[in-house]
């Protein structure tokens, strides 16, 4: 009697299990070749629509191959001119067109190409984190120089707010020194506002032997807009004051900073999916008249399987007048070739 009982439970467990993944597919995608899939949406993202289906697992497919949706699933979506809206996205009579119902005010027509983000409102806070892994290894036999990078990120998306903690890290060991190493830790805040403008607060660790730098700990605050936000490229500036302290072989400074930061990504999803990004910051010193600060950061990406990625990056470091006299004033490295994996 016992088992049965255990029986009869675990078959009825299954059952409200199976009956709740199938609610949740109830989103079709229309393409315009005519096809069409029952899925349930799980994102939008830089040209990428993240769908949960029934038969093969997660797929993604590129929005502007789209003809038309239905998502029933409450939505966050954001528009490429920064709007932000809520509710469910409905087919219209035309081709790349919908309807964003939502409980206030009358159905809202608009063309796809303008939506360029969409989360699920009730979605579970596991879900809405994302992250990278990326590493890289290169030796030179003629010089005997051998560099190793480490990268890694987290970010948590909320309706208005998004939280980013990243780490990157750059190590080179060669046959007549020791090693040295250049490493970033940061934890960002960001706050979004409407069309497009954005609050940024964020805490960094930075260290760096080549410039005689032990430790830099710096506060950010700071703001901007996303000048250019569509589905294949984001171009997006800020400014801000910067307050750290640095210390240099045992002697420590505090400083007072402007910071203008800038950032391009472009992407391309056409077999394989390629995106680029680069990002400036120029920092002029407001306690030593004088001293500027330059950071330029790229990285190439190509996949070459199912988030799996090849990497290029390349980074530059500039400072007119480093806390130590016998300290380097630049310092770049690149790597040709790395791997990253997308969480």
């Amino acid at each position: 009697m016992r088992i049965k009982i255990v029986h009869i439970i675990l078959t009825l467990a299954a059952i409200f299990v199976s009956c709740n993944i199938q609610a949740a597919k109830i989103d079709t995608i229309f393409f315009q070749s005519g096809d069409r899939v029952t899925a349930e949406v799980k994102s939008l993202e830089n040209n990428k629509l993240k769908l949960s289906t029934a038969d093969v697992g997660t797929i993604y497919v590129e929005w502007d191959k789209i003809d038309s949706v239905k998502i029933l699933n409450n939505m966050r979506i954001v528009l490429d001119g920064g709007e932000i809206l809520y509710g469910k996205i409905l087919p219209a009579e035309e081709a790349g067109k919908c309807y964003i119902w939502s409980s206030e005010g009358e159905p809202r027509l608009l063309e796809l190409v303008h939506i360029v983000m969409l989360a699920p409102l009730e979605d579970k806070i596991l879900n809405r984190l994302s992250g990278t892994l990326s590493t890289g290894f290169s030796y030179l036999k003629s010089t005997q120089i051998m560099n190793m990078n480490f990268d890694g990120s987290v970010k948590y998306q909320a309706e208005r707010n998004q939280l980013e903690l990243s780490y990157s890290g750059l190590f080179s060991k060669d046959s007549a020194s020791d090693y040295s190493q250049n490493q970033n830790g940061s934890a960002t805040a960001i706050r979004m506002l409407p069309k497009n403008w954005f609050l940024i607060s964020m805490l960094s660790l930075e260290s760096n032997s080549e410039q005689d730098l032990d430790l830099r700990t710096s506060l950010t605050l700071g703001g901007g807009n996303a000048f250019v936000r569509t589905n294949t490229s984001i171009l997006y500036a800020a400014l801000g004051l910067q307050g750290n302290r640095e210390i240099s072989l045992g002697d420590a400074q505090f400083n007072l900073e402007a910071v203008l930061t800038t950032q391009y990504t472009v992407f391309i999803y056409d077999n394989p999916e390629v995106s680029f990004t680069i990002t400036g910051e120029v920092i002029p010193s407001l306690t030593t008249l004088g001293r500027v600060r330059t950071k330029i950061d790229s990285n190439l990406k190509w996949e070459v399987f199912n988030d799996l990625y090849l990497k290029w990056t390349f980074f530059y470091n500039f400072d007119s007048q480093p806390l130590s006299a016998t300290a380097e004033r630049n310092d770049w490295a690149i790597t040709l070739i790395g791997v990253e994996y997308k969480l």
